[in-house]
């Protein structure tokens, strides 16, 4: 399966340098990419308000059905290869439902993709 998964900064970046080798996604409800993405996926990477512009297969994923406690432990084991250290407000991430955990691996710059709008949503699925 294909994804679009739509990044703002400085996290899109981190990911084409290396530095950021998890993505993932927080939210209050199952909604993509939760139980949605599996190993050898293809995810096409987009900057928020621009063209997709590189790609990265699915390493590993873990789904998580949070409690505070649980995201702590998440932000201790994983938070440097997440970019948490980035997160404008950590706090707001206490209060989420669910997370998913996506490790990427052969990241790569391609020629730009033109996509339609997301309207505000931040993971598409391509079928």
């Amino acid at each position: 399966m294909q994804h679009i998964a739509i990044l703002k900064q400085p996290f899109f970046n981190m990911v084409l340098s290396g530095e950021k080798t998890i993505e993932s996604r927080w939210s209050m409800n199952k909604i993509p990419p939760y139980d949605k993405v599996s190993v050898g996926d293809k995810i096409l990477l987009k900057e928020s308000g621009k063209d997709v512009t590189a790609i990265a297969i699915v390493k590993d994923v873990k789904y998580y059905q949070l409690s505070p406690e649980l995201v702590e432990e998440i932000r201790l084991k994983y938070g440097k290869q997440i970019g948490t250290d980035k997160f404008k407000d950590w706090k707001s991430t206490m209060q989420k439902r669910y997370c998913t955990l996506i490790w990427l691996c052969n990241v790569k710059e391609i020629e730009p993709i033109k996509v339609k709008r997301s309207n505000g949503a931040g993971w598409l699925i391509l079928e």
